[in-house]
């Protein structure tokens, strides 16, 4: 497998909040879940020698980009049937437009043309992934929804997106490679 670059943001949460998500992703999403914790992800899977470009833009988005409160309130299942998978995702309600404005930011210019013109994009936090897309899915999203509230987190899960970080993926590992503060300066990984 070649080396694929993504601009994620680890978001900054309670710690209650931080476990409940850790526990969802490790039930839900094990085959990530010892890899990354949870995350938004903003730039997907640009190849390694776009790295220089992309390390660019996102201090340029960062700069423009105060850091981003947001609320996740909504579990959402989604199917990709071309992959034959399916996804439970936690979307933000607010944060979300600041979340598409630093999307947008991040792909504009030299980035332009690695973005999926097909692709919307949909600011989330995968929680859960399956090998199938059936119904099973949106009874598994509803359980999530239940546990989440039966959490104690009622009015949605809240914190803020402080940072964006560069990603590298290899077949072994995932590396971070640089952390850019957002509305601030830029810091080595």
């Amino acid at each position: 497998m070649s080396t694929r670059l993504y601009a994620v943001s680890f978001p900054v949460l309670a710690a209650a909040d931080a476990q409940l998500l850790r526990d969802l992703r490790a039930r839900y999403h094990p085959t990530q879940a010892d890899r990354i914790g949870p995350h938004f992800t903003f730039v997907f899977a640009l190849p390694e020698s776009a790295q220089p470009t992309l390390a660019a833009q996102m201090q340029g988005a960062a700069a423009a980009t105060a850091p981003i409160g947001f609320t996740l309130h909504r579990v959402e299942p989604i199917a990709d049937a071309a992959a034959g998978r399916a996804y439970i995702a936690l979307v933000p309600h607010r944060g979300h437009l600041a979340m598409l404005d630093l999307h947008r930011r991040l792909y504009e210019g030299p980035l332009e043309r690695f973005r999926e013109p097909a692709a919307r994009f949909e600011p989330h936090l995968t929680v859960a992934m399956f090998d199938t897309a059936d119904e099973s899915v949106a009874d598994i999203a509803e359980r999530i929804a239940d546990h989440i509230r039966d959490s104690g987190a009622v009015a949605g899960i809240s914190g803020r997106l402080t940072e964006l970080v560069l990603v590298a993926e290899t077949g072994e590992a995932l590396i971070e490679r640089l952390r850019v503060p957002l509305a601030g300066g830029v810091r080595a990984a």
